[in-house]
């Protein structure tokens, strides 16, 4: 399996889709349903908007990463080890240093990526292409920290307090549900960051991404943003 792939795979995984319902013809059951479903969101987004503050007073970052791919059909495990640099408001670099060499640079213009088999660049503007556009949207919400856009479509519950660990489902009309069964996000103590997420799927696999090392307002580089410069 190709490393490109896999980060590929990642990005999708990412991808949040606008979800619209309509509540013409509720029944009183119903009404009583969205109700409590509303507060439960209200408590939410006052949580997730508290999680925010909390990781807004920092304008980079970098992070080592391990990713570690369970497969159900093979009962085999792939294991992806990396560094991310992240450079607010919309700049990140993913650099997979293990088993094989990968980089992709995620800018709000364009996407290049770089991978050892090829020892290609390709680049892909972002304006020609409007699904990535959301890719982009949804992958630099996550590691930035804006996780109150994610509850339009997920219904989201705290499962832990010690530490703080949320679960996302994704919502029954959206597009999420045919891939992804569940995403639970564990933060670090002190709540600023993530420490790990896992995603379970629909097919049984899982994947879990923990964040080590991480440095906040980081001295980052124009080698950093090279999807070539830093392999």
């Amino acid at each position: 399996m190709r490393i490109y792939k896999t980060a590929l795979a990642l990005c999708l995984i990412l991808i949040i889709a606008p979800v619209f319902h309509s509540s013409e013809g509720e029944s009183k059951a119903e009404t009583t349903a969205a109700a409590t479903e509303e507060k439960q969101s209200s408590d939410m987004r006052e949580l997730l908007l508290e999680m925010e503050k909390q990781s807004s007073d920092f304008n980079s970052l970098k992070t080592d990463f391990v990713q570690e791919k369970n497969l159900a059909v093979f009962r085999n495990r792939i294991i992806i080890k990396g560094r991310i640099y992240l450079k607010k408001p919309d700049t990140v670099a993913w650099h997979v240093d293990e088993p094989l060499k990968y980089s992709v640079l995620i800018t709000d213009k364009l996407i290049r990526q770089w991978d050892e088999d090829t020892d290609q660049v390709q680049e892909i503007p972002l304006s020609k292409n409007p699904m990535f556009r959301v890719v982009i949207d949804q992958l630099t919400a996550w590691f930035s920290g804006r996780y109150v856009q994610l509850l339009d479509d997920y219904t989201v519950s705290a499962k832990k307090t010690h530490p703080l660990e949320i679960e996302f489902i994704p919502r029954e009309s959206g597009n999420m549900k045919k891939i992804i069964k569940a995403i639970t996000v564990t933060f670090r103590e002190d709540r600023k960051y993530l420490q790990k997420v896992r995603f379970d799927e629909v097919s049984g696999d899982s994947t879990t991404i923990t964040f080590k090392n991480t440095i906040f307002n980081a001295p980052i580089d124009s080698a950093d943003l090279e999807v070539k410069g830093r392999v």
